[in-house]
């Protein structure tokens, strides 16, 4: 069971009026009852996890820990990756293990959302280990420890889930404009845009207009988007 504090990180409370959230229904252009009930309740999940991801930002070690820990994985990832291949050459214990791993998936139930195959082979869990060791390599950027204002992944994550949202309702791409007519002005002019700022606004207020268009940016322009995780 989870302590107070536990409950407090994991289990952020946010409430939105009805009144405000139909301003950003109204956006949409949703009309059906029953239709706007599932965005409500979709926006109050991607709501829901900003906060916990906020949460968590507060709660991290200094950037050169992190940065620290992910060199970490990174390199026992790689090792991993040099001893699973070495199986290759072992039959038996290739066997083995692949057996085990087998019994352990259909035991637990893990689905193929990490890239597991039906049926396990070396090479299935060499690109997993790989895609692990890739992605604590590639999460460093995301540390931003340059002076001046700083990268927020939780912002960059709400956005992208919110233009997701926006995409899946509307059944148009979403883009982003920064500018107004020819003047650039910094803030999301786009009919997605402002759909993401209302609600970015209404749930966390500090943000302002720029940190939103600039998260737009990053969230627009991804050549594929993968669904936001919890």
């Amino acid at each position: 069971m989870a302590t107070t504090g536990e409950t407090a990180l994991e289990r952020p409370s946010w409430a939105m009026s009805t009144a405000e959230l139909d301003i950003a229904i109204d956006l949409l252009g949703v009309v059906d009852s029953a239709k706007r009930d599932a965005v409500r309740a979709a926006v109050t999940v991607e709501a829901d996890r900003y906060l916990r991801w906020t949460k968590q930002e507060g709660a991290t070690p200094p950037l050169s820990c992190q940065k620290a820990q992910l060199a970490k994985v990174k390199n026992t990832a790689r090792r991993l990756v040099a001893e699973v291949e070495k199986l290759a050459h072992h039959s038996d214990a290739e066997f083995a293990f692949l057996y085990q791993l087998e019994r352990l998936r259909l035991d637990t139930e893990i689905l193929n959302d990490a890239g597991l195959a039906t049926s396990m082979n070396i090479d299935v869990v060499t690109d997993l280990v790989a895609w692990l060791r890739n992605g604590a390599t590639s999460a460093s950027s995301l540390l931003d420890d340059r002076s001046g204002p700083k990268s927020r992944p939780s912002l960059n994550l709400f956005v992208r889930g919110l233009c997701q949202l926006y995409e899946e309702i509307t059944g148009e791409r979403a883009t982003h404009n920064p500018y107004l007519k020819t003047e650039y002005k910094g803030v999301p002019h786009s009919a997605a845009g402002r759909f993401v700022e209302l609600i970015v606004r209404l749930v966390d207020p500090k943000v302002i207009p720029t940190n939103i268009s600039t998260a737009m940016g990053y969230a627009v322009t991804e050549p594929q988007r993968s669904p936001t995780t919890t």
